[in-house]
């Protein structure tokens, strides 16, 4: 019954597309995070954000136990899983989009993380057969990618950062290779014990890197960005890997098309930073990215067969 509730249409839009705004304004609440630390000194940056997903690995672990009456673990049998995912989406994901946003604006970051939907697709497809890629969804991946493009542009120029904006794909590249493992070992365990251990062990280990590499960092100036992260990742991840645990891998993808979208109207909001993106390259790049994910979602219902 449980099952059938979280593959529920309307549960599955509004839970997507709550995710992809907390992710949206992340960006932003990150760029804002930079002012209390010594973001151009790594080591403090990864200490950042290795205390980051402690904390919020800790609260989404300590509410569902609460929920639970009891202290959740994961299985012996998944801990294989809760270390493969911890090392691509928490470890490997945010110390590369932390550092890749130092030199990217939160606007080209926002929408550069929206790409994740082309990798799972292809990912899932090509490299571990969950889904078969069709003509249709080889030209949405086309469409999204030249939006990406089209938004780099600078005349005739790509206006790419190697650093910055490399960084940013790597960390979606990582993230989209954790979507997959998440569908793959959510399949015997708890999706909420799940995403909370993973988040935890990614946090020990960059906390770890960070205090051996010397990293500092104030906890009392950043609380408010610190604590603002920390509920919006415990949510959005715990929401995500139901949906991933429930549902197919692209079938929930789809709805990062509204992340940018959420991205640049929080940092417009949030922000005065020059975004690096002409007014019209953006809007093609938004519109594009948005036909190239619905175009991914679409299909044509069968007419039935008159007798």
């Amino acid at each position: 019954m449980k099952s059938i509730f979280y593959k529920n249409k309307t549960f599955v839009v509004f839970s997507a597309l709550l995710c992809c705004a907390l992710w949206g304004i992340s960006t932003p609440i990150v760029k804002m995070g930079y002012a209390y630390i010594d973001a151009t000194h790594i080591p403090s940056l990864l200490l950042w954000v290795g205390l980051q997903f402690i904390a919020s690995g800790l609260l989404t672990i300590g509410v569902y136990s609460v929920f639970q009456k009891k202290l959740v673990f994961p299985k012996k049998e998944s801990l294989k899983g809760v270390a493969v995912i911890s090392c691509l989406q928490t470890v490997l994901q945010y110390s590369l989009l932390y550092v890749g946003l130092l030199y990217t604006s939160s606007v080209k970051g926002a929408i550069l993380k929206s790409t994740d939907v082309f990798f799972v697709a292809l990912i899932s497809s090509l490299l571990f057969k969950f889904e078969k890629l069709t003509a249709k969804k080889l030209v949405s991946c086309i469409i999204g990618f030249l939006g990406i493009i089209i938004m780099n542009l600078d005349g005739l120029s790509l206006n790419i950062s190697p650093v910055g904006d490399g960084l940013v794909l790597l960390a979606i590249l990582s993230y989209s290779f954790s979507v997959v493992m998440t569908k793959l070992f959510a399949k015997n365990e708890d999706p909420i014990t799940l995403c909370g251990y993973q988040m935890s062990l990614g946090g020990i280990v960059l906390t770890l890197i960070g205090t051996a590499l010397k990293g500092k960092i104030n906890i009392i100036d950043i609380l408010p960005v610190f604590l603002g992260l920390t509920v919006i990742y415990a949510v959005s991840y715990t929401l995500w890997t139901f949906l991933l645990k429930h549902n197919p891998p692209s079938s929930i993808t789809i709805y990062s098309f509204m992340t940018p979208v959420f991205g640049v109207i929080f940092s417009a909001f949030l922000l005065s930073e020059d975004g690096g993106v002409s007014t019209a390259n953006l809007i093609i790049a938004l519109i594009m990215i948005c036909i190239g994910i619905i175009l991914w979602g679409y299909e044509r219902k069968e007419k039935p067969i008159k007798k």
